[in-house]
């Protein structure tokens, strides 16, 4: 219990100081460079007495400290304000783009994972082998190569040359177009559909974290293996299946999922170059248009709400750990 009070008011902290971070930047720092929320609603030919009565509407006269009180006062009941361009709550925008990124990023999540756990173990059990070298070269050109990249030459390579006849250079026969350059379909509306469009993204993000991830479990794999307990299972005739998995996949679970926790919050920033060259409508793609429109709530709002999520994550990752591994609640 005093290790889930500690973590808890350590997350609690982290969403004071990031929303109190937030909310200055868009907010007073705005108000200071004259590009003010008043302003921007009011519109460039409102006159000072015009901009003066929507500031006093928005409520953005009062001194910054109310201004923030009252937006944690709003936050704490899920509203995130208004938006001045869309004249729709921020909510209403937010939430159906939070389930596309959480659409791409869980699914990158899963699909990294799976991708890393062989990878990592075969360079783990044969060392030095040429499965191990040409995997290593394959994880390092990963590591080297990054998102904005990566995107862009997927769609090209496996989206859109198949629909030109082609496949890595080599001739289909006819165009093909099975897999979508871009869109994104409810997973309400059609789930195959929802996961077909989602393929090139969920690979796209998933490559650089999983070669990331081969090489710690790979490294980790080969430091538990040289143990003396996985000597004895031996001795003891366990099967090497056995051995890997639960002797020591036991040991390496909790680290992967405070890695997971840590890297699906950092992954959303990522996310944002997938999205827009996969044309999905998720947090990045409307905190970039928010931004470049300076819709200062839609930003704070989308912002805000990615950081509330990001730390909710870590704190989850590391609860779990601390289940999993009592040695941590110490």
């Amino acid at each position: 219990m005093v290790y889930l009070a500690r973590r808890l008011g350590a997350a609690l902290l982290q969403l004071l100081l990031i929303t109190f971070i937030t909310y200055l930047l868009f907010f007073v720092i705005a108000s200071l460079t004259g590009a003010s929320p008043a302003q921007r609603v009011a519109g460039r030919s409102a006159t000072p007495e015009r901009v003066a009565e929507v500031a006093r509407l928005l409520g953005t006269d009062r001194p910054w400290y109310e201004q923030y009180a009252s937006f944690l006062g709003r936050l704490v009941q899920g509203d995130f304000g208004q938006s001045y361009l869309q004249r729709r709550p921020v909510a209403d925008i937010i939430f159906p783009a939070a389930l596309v990124t959480a659409s791409l990023v869980f699914g990158a999540a899963v699909w990294w994972v799976l991708l890393a756990i062989p990878v990592g173990v075969i360079g783990a059990i044969w060392p030095r082998s040429l499965a191990d070298r040409t995997l290593t070269v394959m994880v390092q050109l990963a590591i080297a190569a990054p998102v904005f990249w990566v995107a862009p030459m997927i769609s090209f390579l496996l989206a859109y040359q198949p629909t030109q006849g082609t496949l890595l250079g080599l001739p289909l026969g006819g165009p093909v177009s099975w897999l979508p350059i871009q869109g994104y379909v409810d997973f309400m509306n059609d789930p195959l559909e929802w996961a077909r469009h989602l393929i090139l993204p969920w690979l796209a993000l998933a490559l650089g974290f999983a070669a990331l991830y081969a090489r710690f479990i790979r490294a980790f794999y080969a430091e538990q293996l040289a143990e003396d307990y996985v000597l004895t299972a031996r001795a003891k005739g366990a099967s090497e299946f056995r051995i890997l998995w639960l002797h020591v996949g036991r040991i390496v679970a909790p680290a992967i999922i405070t890695l997971l926790g840590l890297d699906i919050g950092a992954v959303i920033g990522g996310a944002l170059f997938v999205e827009a060259t996969f044309g999905l409508p998720g947090l990045g793609y409307v905190a970039f248009s928010s931004i470049q429109l300076l819709d200062y709530p839609l930003t704070v709002g989308t912002i805000t709400f990615a950081a509330v999520m990001a730390v909710l994550l870590n704190t989850v990752a590391d609860l779990a750990q601390a289940v999993l591994d009592p040695r941590v609640r110490k």
